[in-house]
């Protein structure tokens, strides 16, 4: 029993001094600008967002057709909200549990967020360049696996970070997070151009664009062009985080989550109002 204690006391010691080594340490985590910044992202993420992931959930779900892949971003967002609700409480009261929750929303969301979206746009590339593909979609369930691969790609890794932080594997978490997120941006970048340029296309010459063409033409590039503001920010702090000294890390951590709140927000405003939703009780859509 002396030699299993010492065992544990070792491992757990070297497994909180690695951790604190890579992250934020517990007297920066207790900074009072620090909790402020943390406290204002977690709020937002909980008063704003919540109510437009809820929304977003209903009108998916009460749609013509069952939109499986926005009701699965908004299940998804709704777990990263939860935890920053969780998060708002551990902030004042256990610092080492609030590092750990940071650490796996640094994964969760950086990795899931982005691909929930790439995968609404390779859809609607789909829809408005390969309409005769589309119905395949529904043939070969391509949206409940790529629903799935979402959480298998996001969940996993994040745990791990948490987990296994005294083994070094943080760093590769993070290179892989960050170099998905790249390619997943690229992938937003190529689709959602190529369905601009046709939707821009308006048939003959002097007509104008069709009213219907012009409302998606103003969602898909604004919620392009915000989304990937955000979480190429969040990749540029991100990068900046990791070569600068800890200190830093009070100000840009919570930017970080700031940043990857509002991401998350674009899809679900943008949609909401593009079904009438936004400002109104949640209704079915005919």
């Amino acid at each position: 029993m002396e030699e299993l204690a010492v065992w544990f006391y070792n491992h757990t010691g070297t497994f909180q001094r690695n951790f604190q080594r890579h992250t934020l340490n517990t007297t920066l985590c207790q900074n009072t600008l620090y909790r402020t910044l943390v406290t204002m992202s977690d709020l937002l993420s909980v008063l704003v967002g919540t109510p437009l992931i809820a929304k977003l959930l209903w009108t998916a779900f009460h749609s013509k057709k069952t939109d499986v892949l926005n009701i699965n971003l908004a299940i998804f967002h709704c777990l990263q909200y939860l935890l920053s609700l969780v998060d708002l409480c551990l902030v004042f009261y256990n610092v080492w549990k609030h590092l750990q929750l940071v650490q796996f929303l640094s994964v969760y969301v950086v990795i899931g967020g982005p691909m929930n979206l790439s995968f609404i746009c390779l859809e609607w590339y789909i829809a408005v360049i390969h309409p005769t593909f589309y119905p395949l979609l529904k043939k070969y369930r391509c949206r409940e696996v790529c629903a799935l691969s979402v959480w298998l790609l996001a969940v996993p890794p994040a745990l791990i970070k948490v987990l296994y932080a005294e083994h070094g594997m943080y760093v590769a978490i993070d290179t892989g997070a960050y170099t998905v997120l790249g390619l997943l941006g690229i992938t937003m970048v190529w689709s959602n151009v190529a369905i601009l340029k046709a939707l821009r296309t308006s048939g003959p010459v002097t007509d104008k664009l069709h009213p219907a063409k012009k409302r998606a033409f103003q969602t898909v590039g604004a919620i392009s062009i915000l989304t990937l503001l955000c979480y190429i920010s969040v990749g540029i702090l991100s990068y900046y985080r990791s070569t600068k000294k800890l200190d830093s890390n009070c100000v840009l951590v919570p930017t970080t989550i700031f940043l990857v709140s509002v991401a998350s927000m674009v899809h679900p405003i943008f949609y909401l109002a593009a079904t009438g939703n936004l400002f109104s009780c949640p209704r079915p859509i005919k």
